[in-house]
C-alpha cells in the first residue's frame, strides 16, 4: 500500500489567505455597523420631523376653527422641537369669486437632535448638523366669512 505524500494531501490555508479572509469579513462587519447606525439616525430624524408636522396640523386645525393665529402656540403644547410658529396673511383675488383671506402658517423645528458635535466631524452620532434647522408652510383658505358668494359643494354619492 503506497501512501500519498504529506505535503500534497494536506492542504490548508496559509497565513496569507487567512489574514486576506479576515480582512474582508472585518470589511463587511464595518460596513454593517455603519449601515445599521444610519438608519437609527434616519428613523430618528423621520420621527422627530412625523412630530413636528402634528404640531403645525394641530395649528392649522385650531386656525380652521377660528383661533387667532397669536393665541396658537399658548394653546397647543410644548413642543421642544419647534423653535417658531409665524403666521402672516394676505387677500388673494379671485376672478368671479372675489377677495379671500388666506394665511401662511410657517413652523421651524430642529429634525436632528444634535446636541454634541463630534471632534472629528460636523455631525453628531445622532445624524445631522448641530443647530440644523428645517421650516414648512402651509396656507390656509379663510373663506367662511370672505367670499361673495357661496361655493357649493360635490357631492361623492348624490
Amino acid at each position: 500500500m503506497k501512501f500519498p505524500s504529506t505535503s500534497r494531501s494536506l492542504r490548508g490555508y496559509t497565513l496569507i489567505e487567512a489574514l486576506v479572509g479576515a480582512s474582508v469579513l472585518a470589511i463587511g462587519i464595518g460596513a454593517a455597523a455603519s449601515m445599521s447606525l444610519t438608519l437609527v439616525t434616519q428613523e430618528e430624524i423621520n420621527e422627530r420631523s412625523l412630530r413636528a408636522f402634528n404640531y403645525l396640523d394641530n395649528a392649522t386645525q385650531l386656525m380652521r376653527a377660528g383661533v387667532d393665529p397669536s393665541e396658537i402656540p399658548a394653546i397647543l403644547p410644548s413642543e421642544p422641537l419647534v423653535t417658531s410658529l409665524t403666521s402672516s396673511s394676505r387677500n388673494l383675488s379671485v376672478a368671479g369669486i372675489g377677495n379671500i383671506e388666506a394665511v401662511t402658517l410657517t413652523m421651524t423645528y430642529d429634525p436632528t437632535g444634535a446636541s454634541a458635535v463630534n471632534s472629528a466631524s460636523d455631525l453628531d452620532w445622532t445624524g445631522g448638523v448641530q443647530g440644523s434647522t428645517r421650516s414648512e408652510s402651509v396656507e390656509l383658505i379663510l373663506s367662511e366669512s370672505h367670499l361673495t358668494r357661496d361655493l357649493g359643494r360635490v357631492l361623492a354619492n348624490p
